[in-house]
């Protein structure tokens, strides 16, 4: 306690009481304290179109001594790192990938332990260091495709098929048959959608232990590895002329309305994204739905993982944590974000959403990452960050990938493929021991 507020209580009134009553936010003589708290998300939408103002309300019917203010940021990955080499980044904030789990107690504040946590929530491994949880995921999602059904069906598809022979074939039937239909829409220029090719790889595998394998993997884009089976239906699709026309200059906004209006086949996202495809028009909420990427599992079976979006984390900065805290709790217990987004809720207590279901519905399914063996829970991250092939966090060799198909530069699969592998097996060598 600061010895300043410390002679407040004691002028106002003696004894435990008092003590008692500023450790749970009161000061002076039975007056509420007002706290102000910053939340910083990557969620511009939200910002622009009033959504965060309605949650923010709703959060205050029970928490009305706190008063919450929100900044949206573009670019979020980016503009965060940059954000944190001070201690001006919030309150409450969603703790990017860019962060090593060996210093998530640098930045930010403990919220638990993994062990009691992990019974009540998904995805609490994601952001966890020795045992410690230091951000609880705001929503869980699946790792898939967006199908538009009508498409797939005007091209002669009842069903999505299955391995990626079959998928560049509809792809191709979807061009042939449907003028001014796009088949796959890369997102390229958003970057952030490009992660999710990076996110089927617990799916296509069935291996729910395979990134713990891969960290220390030697080549996992070689031929006949998963990683670059998937990033050859991309290069493929692009290669073929399947996708958008000009992949650099994609709309991340546009093409939501678009394949609302069937003029997108099928967009590689998480599940995060349908929600907001199917708010387009009466139609879409029909047409679009969720699937599991292209390609079957060892035995014969699909299956999707399901995984922590961002995670809210409270700042070690903060002046106001217990604050920060209360709002945390709130939004992943109370909160209809993971609801609205149409994601599966981190609470496991909580209802699923139909499209969720209708995967389990299909046969397909539902994985939850091992977490990393104790010691190793930044493996991962270090040999990425040492690689320098941004997987699962950058756009920049899935870019490339593109490139390369469209034709706007003169490298071949392969030798993307090769230099990947080849800066993957160093990161190994000095990472791993």
């Amino acid at each position: 306690m600061e010895k300043g507020k410390f002679k407040a209580v004691l002028k106002c009134a003696a004894g435990l009481a008092a003590i008692t009553a500023l450790a749970v936010g009161l000061t002076g003589c039975g007056k509420s304290k007002k706290e102000t708290i910053t939340f910083i998300n990557q969620r511009t939408d939200l910002k622009q179109d009033g959504t965060w103002d309605k949650y923010i309300k709703e959060f205050q019917k029970s928490h009305p001594d706190i008063q919450v203010k929100v900044q949206a940021l573009n670019d979020y990955a980016t503009n965060m790192k940059t954000r944190m080499n001070s201690s001006n980044y919030g309150d409450v904030f969603m703790l990017p990938d860019s962060v090593n789990a060996k210093d998530y107690s640098h930045f930010v504040e403990p919220l638990g332990k993994v062990n009691k946590l992990d019974k009540k929530y998904y995805g609490i491994t994601a952001k966890q260091y020795n045992g410690t949880v230091y951000g609880i995921p705001s929503m869980i999602n699946a790792n898939g495709i967006i199908v538009n059904k009508e498409v797939f069906k005007k091209a002669g598809y009842n069903s999505i098929p299955k391995t990626p022979k079959s998928f560049i074939a509809a792809l191709k039937a979807i061009k042939s048959k449907e003028k001014g239909v796009t088949p796959l829409y890369t997102n390229y220029h958003s970057g952030f959608a490009l992660s999710n090719w990076d996110n089927q790889t617990v799916g296509v595998t069935g291996d729910p232990n395979y990134l713990n394998e891969m960290m220390k993997m030697k080549n996992p884009f070689a031929p006949g590895k998963p990683m670059n089976t998937i990033y050859n239906v991309l290069y493929t699709a692009c290669k073929d002329k399947l996708v958008e026309g000009d992949p650099t200059t994609s709309d991340w906004e546009q093409s939501k309305q678009d394949m609302a209006d069937n003029k997108i086949g099928v967009m590689v996202l998480g599940s995060w994204a349908l929600e907001q495809i199917q708010a387009k028009s009466k139609a879409a909420k029909k047409n679009i739905v969720y699937s599991a990427f292209p390609m079957t599992a060892k035995n014969g079976k699909q299956y999707v993982s399901i995984g922590a979006d961002y995670s809210l984390a409270v700042s070690k900065h903060s002046k106001n944590k217990k604050a920060a805290k209360e709002f945390v709790d709130w939004f992943v217990n109370k909160s209809s974000y993971a609801r609205d987004n149409g994601a599966i809720p981190t609470l496991k207590s909580a209802k699923w959403p139909v499209a969720m279901q209708s995967l389990k519905n299909a046969g397909v399914g539902i994985l939850q990452n091992t977490p990393a063996p104790k010691g190793e829970e930044d493996l991962l991250q270090r040999v990425n960050n040492d690689a320098e092939i941004g997987f699962q966090t950058t756009e920049d060799y899935k870019q490339k990938i593109v490139d390369a198909g469209v034709g706007n530069n003169k490298e071949s699969f392969a030798s993307i493929m090769n230099e990947m592998n080849r800066k993957w097996n160093k990161a190994v060598d000095k990472d791993v021991k």
